[in-house]
Order: C-alpha cells, then sequence, then structure tokens
C-alpha cells in the first residue's frame, strides 16, 4: 500500500508538461465551453456547437505560436479573471456578455460590487481556488519552453489561416445562395464570428464602451448651444404643473388596473380621469439606452442622436417651465449628470442603489418641496427604482401582500426556474409598491389644482419565467414581447381637459393603438402645448393626427436593433 501511495505520489509531482498545458487550457476555455453548450444561438445545432469550439480553440492559441508558455499563460489569465462575467450571464441569460451588462459593471460602484460578492461566497471561494491553483501551475509546473517546434508552428499558423479562410467562403457561400454576396456584408458576418467568441467579445466590448466613454465625456461641451427654440402655445391663467414618473422593469401585465388577476394596482384603479394605454414598447431592454431614447429625439434607429440633441426637459426649461428632476437612481451616470447639471433643481436622495430601505417614498418629500413652490409653471421628472432586482428590496414590510415572497436575500442565485411562485409573488409586490407611488404623487398634482398632467411609462418591462421559458430579468440580447411591453398611466386635470379639449380627446381616443416610447418625447411637448420648430404632431398621442408605427423597433442590450410588428 505504502509503494502503490508512493507510486501515485510520484506521478502526480512529476506528471508531465503537456498535462499541465491542457489543464491550464481547459480553464481558459471554460467560458467558451459553457457558451458552447448553453448558448440559445448555438443550442440544439451540433455543427455549430463543434465549429464554434474549433473556432475558439484555434483563437486561444494563436499568441502561443509567438510566446514562450509561461508568458502565454501570464497573457491569457487577463481574460481568465474575466471568465466568471462571461460564465455568469450566458448562464443567467443564455447569450454572450452585451454593451448594457458591460455598462452595468462600469457604473456600479464599490458598495454595490463588495455586495454582489459577497452574496456568491462559494461561487468566489471556488474561483480564488482555480485562480490560484492556475497561477501555481504556471510558475510552478510549466517550462518556459516554446509550445510549438519550428515547423509545428507553422504548420499550427497554417491552419489557423486555413480555418479562417473555409469560415469566409462558408459565409459567401451562404450569402450567395440568398443573393446577398455583397463582399462588406460577408466581411462583417466575418468579423462578427470573432465579436461573439471570447475573449474577443470583451475586447470588442471593452473598447465600444471606451468610445461611449469619450462621446458622453464630451458631449455637454457640444450639445451646449443646442436648443429646440421651444415656446408655449396658449397662455393660461391657472399655473401648470406638469410630471413624468420613469418607473423601473415594470410589466404592463402585472397591474390589475390592466387586467391582471391580483389586486397590484388598487390606488390607481379609483383615481378618476386615468388613462391607461395597452400596446406600448420600450424602445430598449436595458436602462443605460432606454433612458436616453426615451427623453430625447433619438430612435433605436438612430441612438447617436441621444448624444447630439437636449431632452424634453431642456424643451420646457427654454419655454419658460421650472424644472425638476428628482431620482433615486442613476444620478451617477454622465448623461443624467448633464441633464442634472442644466435643470433648475436636482434632487438625488440616495447614492447608494443597494442600500436597504432605498425605496421610492424617499422621492415624495423632495415631490413635495418642488410643488410647494407654487410656481405658475413647473415641469418635474421623477425616475424611482421600481421593480428593479432584487424586488424584494424595493418595497417595506408593509407591502408585502403575495406570499411566499423572497427574504432579506440579495443572493443572486436566487434566479432559478425553481423560484418562479417566489420571484412572481415578490414582484407583485413591487407592483403593488409602485402602486402606492403613483397614486401619491398625482394625489400631490391633484392638490395644486390648476392645469396638470402626470404621464407614467416604464422603462422597460422584465421576464418572469414566461410561459415555461428560462427567460428572468432583463437585458437578454432577443428580448421577447414581456421584457418590452410597458404601462403607461396618463392622468389629466379637470382644468386642463378644459383647458385642451382637443388633446384630451386624442389622448383617449389613442388608448389600444400601438406605441412606442419614441413617442414620448414628442406627446409630453404636446400635452403641455409647448410648440418647437420641426415638431412631427403625427407622433404624438395628444394630437389627432397621430399615426401608430406598424413596425417598432427595440434598441437591445447587444446595441442591436430588432424589431416588432
Amino acid at each position: 500500500m505504502t509503494n502503490l501511495i508512493q507510486l501515485i505520489k510520484r506521478k502526480i509531482v512529476n506528471t508531465n508538461n503537456h498535462v499541465w498545458i491542457t489543464l491550464l487550457f481547459a480553464i481558459l476555455i471554460l467560458p467558451n465551453i459553457v457558451v458552447m453548450l448553453l448558448s440559445s444561438d448555438l443550442s440544439g445545432n451540433t455543427a455549430k456547437q463543434f465549429e464554434y469550439f474549433i473556432f475558439s480553440s484555434l483563437f486561444l492559441l494563436v499568441p502561443a505560436l509567438f510566446l514562450k508558455l509561461r508568458w502565454y499563460f501570464i497573457f491569457e489569465s487577463i481574460f481568465m479573471l474575466c471568465a466568471p462575467f462571461e460564465i455568469g450571464y450566458v448562464w443567467l441569460y443564455k447569450s454572450t456578455v452585451t454593451d448594457g451588462f458591460i455598462s452595468s459593471l462600469f457604473n456600479t460602484n464599490m458598495g454595490e460590487a463588495a455586495e454582489l460578492l459577497l452574496t456568491m461566497k462559494w461561487q468566489c471561494l471556488l474561483l480564488l481556488f482555480v485562480w490560484t491553483g492556475y497561477f501555481v501551475i504556471v510558475f510552478k509546473k510549466i517550462k518556459n519552453d516554446y509550445l510549438f517546434t519550428g515547423k509545428f508552428s507553422v504548420v499550427a499558423g497554417l491552419t489557423v489561416i486555413l480555418f479562417n479562410i473555409s469560415l469566409f467562403g462558408r459565409i459567401y457561400a451562404t450569402e450567395y445562395k440568398y443573393n446577398r454576396s455583397q463582399i462588406r456584408e460577408v466581411r462583417e458576418d466575418f468579423i462578427d464570428n470573432y465579436k461573439k467568441t471570447y475573449p474577443c467579445n470583451i475586447i470588442t466590448l471593452l473598447a465600444r464602451k471606451y468610445d461611449q466613454h469619450l462621446v458622453l465625456k464630451n458631449m455637454p461641451g457640444n450639445i451646449a448651444s443646442f436648443s429646440y427654440h421651444a415656446k408655449k402655445g396658449k397662455r393660461l391663467p391657472d399655473c401648470e404643473t406638469y410630471v413624468v414618473i420613469i418607473g423601473e422593469s415594470a410589466r404592463y401585465g402585472n397591474f390589475s388596473i390592466n387586467g391582471y388577476e391580483r389586486k397590484t394596482s388598487p390606488q390607481l384603479e379609483k383615481i378618476e380621469d386615468l388613462l391607461t394605454y395597452s400596446d406600448v414598447y420600450a424602445t430598449s431592454n436595458v436602462t443605460e439606452f432606454a433612458i436616453p431614447l426615451l427623453l430625447s429625439r433619438a430612435t433605436p434607429l438612430n441612438f447617436e442622436k441621444a448624444y447630439r440633441e437636449k431632452t424634453f426637459a431642456d424643451a420646457f426649461r427654454e419655454s419658460g417651465f421650472y424644472t425638476g428632476w428628482v431620482a433615486n437612481q442613476s444620478g451617477y451616470h454622465p448623461y443624467i449628470k448633464r441633464i442634472a447639471k442644466d435643470i433648475d433643481r436636482a434632487c438625488f436622495p440616495s447614492d447608494e442603489f443597494e442600500t436597504l430601505e432605498n425605496y421610492d417614498n424617499k422621492l415624495l418629500p423632495y415631490i413635495d418641496s418642488l410643488l410647494n413652490e407654487n410656481r405658475q409653471k413647473t415641469f418635474l421628472v421623477v425616475h424611482t427604482l421600481g421593480s428593479h432586482f432584487r424586488y424584494n428590496f424595493r418595497y417595506p414590510k408593509l407591502f408585502e401582500k403575495f406570499t411566499p415572497a423572497l427574504e432579506r436575500t440579495n443572493d443572486y442565485a436566487i434566479a432559478s426556474g425553481k423560484n418562479r411562485e417566489l420571484f412572481t409573488n415578490t414582484y407583485d409586490n413591487s407592483i403593488l409598491y409602485t402602486d402606492y407611488i403613483l397614486s401619491e404623487i398625482i394625489h400631490r398634482v391633484v392638490s395644486r389644482q390648476g392645469v396638470s398632467a402626470v404621464l407614467y411609462i416604464s422603462d422597460h418591462a422584465e421576464n418572469l419565467y414566461d410561459h415555461g421559458s428560462n427567460a428572468v430579468l432583463h437585458g437578454s440580447k432577443t428580448p421577447p414581447v414581456p421584457e418590452i411591453h410597458v404601462p403607461l398611466f396618463i392622468w389629466t386635470s379637470p382644468a386642463y381637459q378644459n383647458a385642451y379639449p382637443g388633446k384630451q380627446q386624442a389622448l383617449e381616443t389613442n388608448r389600444n393603438k400601438k406605441i412606442s416610447a419614441s413617442n414620448i418625447f414628442h406627446s409630453i411637448l404636446d400635452i403641455a402645448d409647448i410648440h418647437y420648430p420641426g415638431e412631427i404632431p403625427e407622433k404624438s398621442i395628444a394630437s389627432d393626427r397621430f399615426k401608430e408605427d406598424s413596425i417598432r423597433y427595440v434598441y437591445t442590450a447587444g446595441k442591436e436593433v430588432i424589431h416588432f410588428q
């Protein structure tokens, strides 16, 4: 027995260099294996999965043609350290990481990051064990020689080149089959194979994030002189108050006012003259892109316009309104910072996104303060946390009506189909709390009397394992309808209805038409009777000239445009 133990020990200690190389390479290619097995783009297609694996392997091996082994594994360790993000995202969304996910990583704070890590203790310990083992093997077991001999290096290099030629040829043949044999299209499709392959996708996304950082950094200077030349139309003797409330991750179908079987919006159902719209789609499924698209004239087909023009809040200010921004999130984002700088008064009650008891009722005193100034013309934007995951952090215990609900856990590992009931119950509790917040804001505007309107729309919706699917949360590359079908409520005062009977009639007439978040910019200015050169009444639901779109476009988390009919 002793001799056997000694033999095994010698075998382990004297393990061939190639075994250690294989082990290290297996660690490096693990995210690609996860993509191959779980990605919705590859699942069920063995040929594509095999091709992806070969392509990934060859791509990872290219630096080994030029670097000695130890330097090769040190270089590749940069991507090994990023691998958990790719693996985690694929596990949750069945697709590779997106621009929206990268942005959320950069826009988080250290408190959030530390909190997230603490919710994944065992996973973090396992990662530390793997990372430590990786570097121990690199420095203790790997001989710093070249992996390939001179001749084999040439053969390996030629293999990589031939594989790429073959891939290019296959793409060209496919395009030719569908009469799309433009070299430019073939080249773009070929490059997309690299952009979708780990770690090249991470490099591409980081490069795009840096480009966006430069655009946002330069945006205040670039748009400083921009003006809508907006002017108020009819002069009214009464004070005017307009409020836009931007929700977070709210689903149209989970409000009882929209027909949901659970009583999730009892307060809204009591409010007279509240209009609800049945067929409204978000223009993006991540907040990072949804907010600029909501606030500006930009569309999914022309997203960059959001960085070249100002927002409807700026147009209100131009036309003589006192403007305010009250928000429970996104105060750190450069796009919002620019708005806050140019607006009359900005209030961000909490800088810590995930602070316990960071409920939306914290916004109410700031709203009171702004409304109680009794100015002739007031415009407010209220940006809530709404139903952002983790749902159980979005409402006080008093609103835990639907049980069993998630407890005070912040562990992302609870995102599992087996917890569908817990997710739905907890999510519905957050909608019940949103109902309370919206009704409180509307009641405050009612108390001011005068000509007033309140508009609520969610930035995007949410997946909740709908129809037996594995889709949950939001930010997927190809969002299903539940992820973009959002609630839209508009309330107007009796004084408003008397002052603008034509607009009121149009708002009621257009309730069941196809509407996009792209219509909000045009609609809220029209509701307030604000006019500007180049306005398009056909895009305003407050106009009798409104035309619904047969196709609605969505700018996804991966910066791709998809459409819904």
